[in-house]
């Protein structure tokens, strides 16, 4: 049997042990709460990641956009075709100068060469104007002759306003001997006949 003091130092060591085992609970129960007041969602810690990271895509420091005003529309403008024929016309009231040419020769003279500069002239205020040149000769020599005379005649004229910058649409024809404009047989009569003729041709 156990004496007093022994009971009393048992009684002592059981009141000690049941002290330690409750303090180590409420450690226990702390350190639950803690961790529980600190433990984050999978959603929450994905915000997180999400607002700190750096935005993908953009720069800190981006470039200024230079903006350029954008190039003006060009609208080509038609002409109507009652625009050119009226130009046509205009052109066509305008006579041009006939040139004139030696017996039996196609080169220009001086002042067929003049003429021609003054025809230029009107004809680049038109450049939408047909041109015809025709070649005539006087009476004398063969009808196939006078056909190939008229037409180098009318070639001359059109190669010299090339020269000068005529773009017009033209085209050479030769009528030799034919439609005379002076039948009478003397010299200054076969000098009116021997001609390269311009005009404007209308109505086409």
């Amino acid at each position: 049997m156990m004496n007093q003091g022994q009971r009393v130092i048992s009684m002592a060591a059981l009141a000690g042990l049941l002290g330690a085992l409750v303090l180590a609970g409420c450690a226990t129960k702390n350190v639950a709460v803690t961790t529980a007041g600190n433990q984050t969602t999978p959603g929450q810690a994905e915000t997180k990641a999400v607002g700190n990271a750096p935005l993908k895509g953009f720069s800190k420091t981006p470039v200024e956009e230079q903006v350029t005003q954008p190039a003006p529309m060009v609208v080509a403008k038609v002409e109507q075709p009652e625009s050119q024929a009226r130009k046509a016309s205009e052109a066509a009231a305008k006579p041009l100068t006939d040139i004139y040419f030696a017996f039996d020769h196609w080169g220009l003279s001086q002042e067929g060469r003049k003429y021609l500069v003054e025809d230029a002239e009107s004809l680049k205020q038109h450049p939408e104007a047909k041109l015809v040149i025709e070649g005539y000769c006087d009476e004398r020599g063969s009808h196939e002759y006078n056909l190939v005379l008229g037409e180098k005649r009318a070639q001359e004229a059109m190669r010299y306003l090339e020269t000068l910058g005529i773009k017009n649409p033209l085209k050479v024809i030769s009528y030799g001997k034919e439609r005379q404009v002076c039948t009478e047989q003397d010299e200054s009569c076969y000098w009116k006949n021997r001609r390269a003729h311009l005009l404007i041709e209308s109505g086409k």
